[in-house]
């Protein structure tokens, strides 16, 4: 392997294995999750988007492990190395606002398995954030190279 090309390998697994273990652990509790988004949904005046919250419980966990699936099996690794980097920069925005505001008191991004508060959350996010711009710029760069 090349020297240069450590870093998005090292961050295609770093950021397909938190979003196969954040899929896994929302689609475990699809009900807890649900509670978790409708709660969201209430803090952001949302509600009339509540009554969807078990149908975007599984949306969500399912496309997290699809992402997270597809980077790890390098699966049309361009379109999910893009949507895992989407899904970092809105979630960091997120995370960010509950951070400052606590609207909502943790984030459930690991459902019940890992209990994290919005501070946090919000610098997982960050650095979670950075791998998948390593990966995306890694993937952009092997097409285009």
């Amino acid at each position: 392997m090349k020297k240069h090309a450590l870093w998005p390998a090292l961050s295609r697994w770093i950021v397909a294995l938190v979003f196969i273990f954040s899929g896994f652990v929302k689609g475990v509790d699809p009900w807890g999750t649900a509670i978790k988004l409708g709660e969201y949904l209430r803090a952001f005046s949302m509600d009339w988007l509540v009554g969807a919250q078990f149908a975007l419980s599984i949306l969500l966990s399912a496309t997290e492990m699809t992402i997270g699936l597809c980077l790890l099996f390098r699966v049309r690794e361009r379109g999910a190395s893009r949507l895992a980097l989407l899904f970092m920069g809105f979630f960091t925005v997120l995370t960010l606002v509950l951070a400052l505001w606590n609207p909502v008191a943790d984030c459930g991004c690991f459902g019940d398995a890992v209990k994290l508060t919005n501070w946090q959350t919000f610098y997982k996010n960050v650095l979670l954030s950075a791998f998948a711009l390593l990966l995306w710029r890694g993937v952009r760069h092997e097409r285009h190279g």
